[in-house]
C-alpha cells in the first residue's frame, strides 16, 4: 500500500533511495515503482536525484494548513518590509501560494497618493502579475506543471513555461499593467534551503514613479531583503 511508502518519511530522514524503499516495505519491486508513480502524478512525493525521492508539494501544502507556517513568515518579514516600506515609499506585499491560487499575507502601503492597493489576506490570480508569478516560477516541478496543465492550451502553456524559466534565471519577477493599468511589480523569492519556495515579496507602483531609472535599485534591494527573510527562516 502507498502508505506504507509514506510512512517511511515520517521514520527515516528524507531522502530515500529506491532501494532503501523496497528494502523497508518488501514490496515488489515492479509494484513499488508503479505505487511511486502514483506519488509522484499526486504531489505526494518529488524525485530529488537519481532514484532519490522526498515528500512532494501536496504534503508541504497540507503541513502549512496544519501548522499555520504562514505565522512565522509574517513575522520574518514585516520588519524588513518595513524597512523597504520606509526607504522606497512604495507598496510592499508579501505573498504564497494557497493551493491553486495566491494570498497577500503582508501589505504596507505606500506613502503617495496614488497607489496599488491589496488587503491581507486577498486571493490573487497566480498567473497575473510580479507578486503571483514568482512563486508559480519556484514552485515544486509537479506542482506547477499541475497548475499549468490544468489552466493552459498547449501555446499558452509554452509561452509560460519560457517565461518562468526566465523569472527563474534572472531571480524575480518584473510585470507591466498586468493586474493594474499602468502599475509596475516587481517581485522576488522568499527560499528555505535555498530551493523550496515560501513566499514572494514585491512591491508595486505607477509607471512614471518605478521608472527605468529606479527598476535595477529595486530588484537588488528586494532580493536583498528577501534572502534576509530566507536566512531567518532556516
Amino acid at each position: 500500500m502507498s502508505f506504507q511508502i509514506l510512512q517511511l518519511f515520517h521514520t527515516n530522514s528524507s531522502p530515500l533511495h529506491i532501494d532503501k524503499i523496497l528494502a523497508e516495505t518488501n514490496i515488489p519491486r515492479s509494484s513499488l515503482y508503479r505505487q511511486i508513480k502514483g506519488l509522484l502524478q499526486a504531489g505526494l512525493l518529488e524525485t530529488v536525484g537519481k532514484g532519490l525521492y522526498a515528500p512532494g508539494w501536496l504534503v508541504d501544502e497540507i503541513s502549512r494548513v496544519k501548522e499555520d507556517s504562514f505565522s512565522s513568515l509574517i513575522e520574518a518579514a514585516l520588519p524588513i518590509m518595513q524597512e523597504l516600506s520606509d526607504d522606497l515609499g512604495e507598496s510592499i506585499n508579501l505573498t504564497a501560494v494557497k493551493g491553486s491560487k495566491v494570498v497577500v499575507l503582508a501589505h504596507l502601503e505606500s506613502k503617495h497618493n496614488l497607489r496599488y492597493s491589496y488587503e491581507e489576506g486577498q486571493i490573487l490570480d497566480i498567473f497575473r502579475g510580479a507578486s503571483s508569478k514568482i512563486l508559480l516560477a519556484y514552485l515544486a516541478e509537479e506542482h506547477q506543471q499541475f497548475l499549468i496543465n490544468s489552466a493552459s492550451s498547449p501555446s499558452d502553456k509554452e509561452t509560460m513555461e519560457r517565461e518562468l524559466a526566465e523569472i527563474r534565471k534572472n531571480g524575480y519577477s518584473l510585470t507591466n499593467s498586468e493586474v493594474d493599468e499602468s502599475a509596475i511589480g516587481i517581485s522576488a523569492p522568499i527560499l528555505r534551503g535555498g530551493k523550496y519556495i515560501l513566499g514572494g515579496l514585491s512591491i508595486a507602483g505607477p509607471d512614471f514613479r518605478i521608472n527605468e531609472d529606479k527598476i535595477e535599485e529595486y530588484i537588488h534591494r528586494l532580493k536583498e531583503a528577501a534572502a534576509d527573510i530566507s536566512l531567518m527562516m532556516e
